[in-house]
């Protein structure tokens, strides 16, 4: 390749380079804002409405700013890199407007447009329930235009229709004032009205009015309801003031009140018409009536009016809160409570919430209040409702503790416990059960909350799976108290161990550790001479080490649920071990040293026979050392780590030494030997095999010469 070519080449990947080197840094990031959805997602909307932009900006965690056309709706912190914010479309004319979301660190834009259409509103302004427009009322209507035009005026024909059958129409148009620099303009308008055509405009019949703006074009609309009470609901002992209109004065009106559940009249009284052509009559709400609606109807005798007057009203009771409480003052939940009114005879049926409380509505008066577990009466009392309020009731409804430990009074955790009751009804006298399933915790207690203490409980308790209390599991007659306890004893088991060695012979002194493997309960004993020891241990499972001083022998899970004879074999105990002591060629070395270093630091010494075998017995098995010398202060030996679990044999090779017959030479002497006895033979024979070459050459130089002569 020549210069050339080598210069075209590099030029070449640096632009490349240039090129993608915008491109890699914005790997894994969002290429400039984006707005991926509008609220709402038609892209128009009017004046007030909800709104909102999802979208995305390139900063992580960036601050970024929301702008409808000129103005800042929303800002804030982006979620990573999200944008996820609600505002409100603001007070514009109509047209079409760019939303912006701005990226305000990397000062990057991303925009979508949006059109605001211009609405119209009428409005009805009426009492606050349970106040409402009695016939005759001049009602206010709120006229109102979003979104239009800026610095105009607008008229507006507003129509009142009247309840059916009639269905009258009433007009009147108006100028509304002119519209604000942001499009707005509103007026208001009273009904009725003289300008409002034909002549002749009237509240007086009851029932719903509708209200239109521009009705032709149905630009908006909207209804009021006007009634000839001063209200629509009341409690007992309030004052129903009834003003019906539209009556002749020389004529009879009939006012019938009745409860539309039942069909009771409660009230059926004739008036006499004012002057004025006004019923005009007060009824006070018993103390007997029950919750509920009741239907009133005011009815002339000789001319009816066109639309008659019958209206709805209710007894709607106050919120009332019952609390209800054990005999600890804890909340309880899921009890069903009734509610009696003493003076209707009539049950309302709650149930507590999580909270202990059951919500009801009842109205003024006296009311007993009974509390139900499972259809069991626990809990009654009487109240009096003036007004809105909370009670509390209190159940007999004790918390169950129950206990589970052992002899020792050492507590057991992770019990378990299925709790069986059985009592009667209250109403139906039944015979009801049920089961709650409970352990206890690291403190060997378990608690069933706010449960009856009349009645009769049976508890198995277990542990891994096997119930321990057979024949001691009925409880009754709990105390009414606000914690009842109860203390279930975990039995004990005898448990006899023998433990034997390798070869089936007792271990004295061996010490036994148990240790429960939920309770942590422990015990420690130590074999007799015949290897045997008794232990009373808490019923459960058992993690069983043997120990001989500190070396761990065995170890095995032992289940003492039943008294049992156990045998533990330690197949580590009493082992024999034989070491091989011999030379760099395998042969016996005798009268060598040997030491066996066991697991717990024990050491026992023996030397080699004649065959260089050392016998070891009673070893404890294990991980061990074995170590081959010849004397003692001896700088060379030879050591072994092995692991031994029977009764074995262990070859030790002193690679140093090499045995001739009874006598020892070091290996290196030996090799030296080998190695300078053939040098040597062959030097001899060298030197004998030049000596005699020589002694023939003279020989025959002698003969030569002899001949010669």
């Amino acid at each position: 390749m020549n210069h050339k070519s080598v210069a075209v080449a590099i030029l070449v990947s640096v632009v490349i380079i240039g090129l993608l080197t915008p491109t890699l840094q914005t790997w894994g990031q969002t290429i400039g804002a984006e707005i991926t959805q509008i609220l709402p997602t038609e892209l128009k909307g009017v004046v007030g409405q909800a709104g909102g932009l999802i979208g995305s900006i390139d900063t992580r965690n960036g601050k970024y700013q929301v702008y409808f056309g000129s103005i800042l709706v929303a800002e804030g912190t982006a979620q990573d890199y999200g944008v996820n914010v609600a505002y409100g479309i603001p007070e514009t004319p109509a047209g079409e407007y760019t939303i912006t979301l701005r990226d305000a660190q990397a000062n990057a834009n991303a925009t979508k447009t949006f059109t605001v259409n211009t609405a119209y509103y009428i409005q009805s302004v009426v009492p606050t329930a349970p106040e409402q427009l009695q016939e005759g009322s001049a009602v206010v209507f709120n006229v109102t235009i979003t979104g239009g035009r800026p610095n105009t005026a607008n008229r507006a024909n507003i129509t009142v229709t009247l309840p059916a059958p009639l269905s009258t129409n009433y007009s009147r148009l108006i100028t509304l004032p002119t519209s604000s620099q942001k499009g707005t303009t509103t007026a208001q308008v009273t009904f009725p009205d003289e300008a409002f055509q034909p002549a002749g405009s009237l509240t007086d019949y009851a029932g719903f009015y509708k209200v239109y703006f521009n009705l032709t074009e149905s630009l908006a609309s909207g209804q009021f309801q006007v009634g000839f009470t001063d209200l629509n609901q009341y409690h007992r002992g309030q004052t129903v003031k009834i003003r019906a209109i539209g009556y002749q004065s020389n004529d009879t009106a009939t006012v019938t009140i009745k409860n539309m559940e039942s069909g009771a009249t409660m009230r059926n009284v004739d008036v006499t018409p004012t002057n004025a052509g006004i019923v005009a009559i007060d009824w006070i709400v018993p103390s007997n009536a029950a919750i509920g609606s009741y239907e009133v109807n005011v009815t002339a005798h000789n001319k009816p009016k066109l639309v008659p007057d019958l209206q709805v009203i209710d007894v709607p009771g106050y919120p009332v809160k019952i609390q209800a409480l054990d005999l600890s003052g804890v909340a309880v939940p899921l009890l069903v409570i009734e509610a009696l009114d003493t003076i209707t005879n009539k049950t309302y049926v709650g149930t507590s919430g999580t909270d202990g409380k059951a919500n009801f509505n009842l109205e003024s008066g006296q009311h007993t209040l009974t509390a139900f577990w499972n259809d069991l009466k626990v809990g009654e009392i009487s109240i009096t409702v003036v007004e809105e309020g909370e009670f509390e009731l209190s159940c007999e409804l004790t918390n169950l503790k129950i206990t589970v430990k052992d002899r020792n009074g050492l507590m057991i955790p992770s019990a378990s416990l299925s709790i069986l009751y059985e009592y009667v009804t209250t109403k139906e006298s039944q015979q009801r059960s049920g089961n709650v399933f409970g352990q206890t915790d690291i403190s060997g207690t378990y608690t069933l909350n706010s449960t009856p203490p009349g009645i009769s409980y049976s508890i198995n308790a277990s542990i891994y799976g096997i119930v321990f209390n057979s024949g001691n599991d009925t409880v009754s007659n709990l105390p009414v108290k606000p914690v009842s306890e109860v203390t279930i004893l975990c039995p004990a088991r005898t448990l006899t161990f023998n433990v034997l060695d390798y070869n089936r012979n007792p271990i004295p002194n061996a010490r036994l550790a148990l240790l429960e493997v939920t309770a942590g309960i422990f015990y420690g004993s130590t074999t007799d001479s015949n290897g045997a020891v008794t232990v009373e241990a808490t019923f459960g499972k058992y993690r069983t080490r043997v120990y001989t001083g500190s070396v761990l022998l065995n170890e095995t899970v032992i289940e003492a649920f039943t008294n049992k004879q156990v045998e533990i074999q330690c197949v580590l105990f009493s082992l024999q071990v034989t070491v091989k002591v011999g030379d760099y060629f395998g042969q016996p070395i005798p009268n060598a040293n040997v030491r066996i270093i066991g697991p717990g630091g024990t050491a026992q010494s023996e030397k080699t026979g004649a065959d260089g075998t050392a016998v070891f017995s009673g070893v404890t098995g294990g991980d061990m050392q074995i170590v081959a010398y010849l004397a003692e202060g001896d700088d060379y030996y030879e050591a072994r780590n092995i692991h031994v679990e029977s009764p074995t044999t262990i070859q030790v090779r002193m690679g140093r030494y090499i045995a001739l017959g009874s006598f020892l030479i070091q290996t290196s002497q030996f090799m030296t030997f080998i190695v300078v006895l053939p040098a040597v033979a062959v030097f001899v024979f060298w030197e004998v095999f030049r000596r005699r070459k020589a002694t023939s050459q003279k020989n025959r130089a002698t003969i030569e010469n002899a001949d010669s002569k």
